[in-house]
């Protein structure tokens, strides 16, 4: 019989230790070491790597140039957005007077409510309308457009022939119509 009866211990071998050892670098260093022999993308020649070389689905729009990806289809419009705040009003104009004349229901020429700087249009003959000038208008031409109407018209300032003292406005086109209920125009001093 052998001389360790009952220890039940066997003895450490040359065999045993070696094998341990070896076992513990393979897993602790074996690692690090292969992590170490990683290739970079600096020690890949361009062009190797292809489509069939990179997992689908790996890739995020993070890894491509600007512009390289195609943009999509455009979505359809959103809904519309809530109704934003009233704006603070506006600074007053300058204008030294406006107004809209019209030829109102009794056939006669009026200016509507809200005109600033004009007191009177008088009509002498049909399709001339004499105004007065307002109070520091003297020398200032007025701007006029078309105030519409059934029929559209233009007007325009002409030398005063039968409204002295006062602008004089013609009606310049509308065929051979003369101006009728609600035709008019504005007309504004700067």
């Amino acid at each position: 019989m052998s001389g360790h009866q009952g220890s039940g211990r066997r003895r450490l071998t040359y065999a045993n230790v070696t094998s341990t050892i070896a076992l513990m670098i393979a897993v602790s260093g074996g690692t690090a070491f292969a992590a170490s022999k990683l290739i970079t993308g600096k020690q890949i020649a361009k062009g190797t790597i292809t489509a069939t070389n990179v997992k689908s689905g790996s890739l995020l729009s993070k890894d491509f140039k600007k512009g390289q990806i195609p943009k999509g289809a455009t979505g359809a419009t959103g809904a519309t957005g809530a109704t934003g705040a009233t704006g603070a009003t506006g600074a007053a104009g300058t204008a030294i007077a406006y107004g809209t004349m019209v030829i109102n229901a009794t056939g006669n020429p009026a200016f509507l409510p809200g005109a600033v700087g004009f007191t009177s249009v008088t009509t002498p003959q049909t399709g001339i309308f004499c105004i007065n000038v307002p109070a520091g208008a003297t020398g200032i031409g007025p701007i006029i457009s078309d105030a519409g109407g059934s029929l559209p018209a233009i007007y325009a300032q002409v030398s005063p022939q039968q409204c002295p003292g006062q602008y004089e406005i013609a009606q310049q086109a509308n065929g051979a119509n003369p101006p009728g209920n609600g035709q008019g125009f504005n007309i504004m001093i700067p």
